[in-house]
């Protein structure tokens, strides 16, 4: 309705009411079958771009980060996959001497994100500070990834950690070899 192609366009107040159309509708709608039918826009988020929202207080977390990851060489889309990093606030707002965790698809816990770092291979912390701050000599952000590191002092393996996510994941009393098979797949 009043687009260049609607039998309405242009037309005067006078003729729209002797029509029987209200003069002040906006149109911008269509009549299909007798019935009004709109175009609604959606936004949807990009795959394999983070984003990261700041978390009205009080809440369990400062912030969150999403990734929607997707295999970019797939001729057809995969399911998508949610990541959450979530790092806990302090009294104060900050995130300083808290842990940094993710919530990983079919997995009932959230996960130390060290522990998943060395679940897909990184497993010296050297190797696993590099892929997130690009700078050793950023002294601050170095601070806030201590306690995480720390907590993930005790798996120094890369199949230990699959068993420890796939532990929160899988059926309870599955074998480890399961465990790590839900993990991977």
């Amino acid at each position: 309705l009043r687009s260049s192609y609607c039998t309405l366009f242009q037309n005067s107040e006078k003729d729209l009411t002797e029509l029987g159309e209200c003069p002040y509708d906006q149109g911008g709608y269509f009549i299909i079958n007798g019935s009004e039918k709109v175009l609604i826009a959606q936004e949807k988020m990009s795959t394999n771009q983070v984003y990261v929202f700041k978390k009205r207080q009080p809440n369990k977390y400062a912030y969150v980060g999403e990734v929607r990851s997707m295999a970019e060489n797939q001729n057809r889309p995969p399911s998508t996959m949610f990541v959450r990093m979530l790092a806990r606030a302090n009294a104060k707002g900050g995130s300083s001497g808290q842990y940094i965790r993710c919530t990983l698809p079919y997995i009932k816990k959230e996960i130390p994100i060290i522990i998943v770092f060395r679940a897909l291979g990184f497993v010296a912390d050297k190797d696993i500070l590099e892929h997130i701050c690009y700078d050793f000599a950023d002294t601050q952000m170095m601070e806030l990834l201590r306690p995480s590191l720390e907590e993930a002092f005790v798996i120094q393996n890369q199949l230990v950690a699959l068993d420890y996510i796939g532990t929160r994941g899988a059926p309870p009393g599955a074998p480890k070899e399961k465990r790590i098979k839900y993990v991977i797949i």
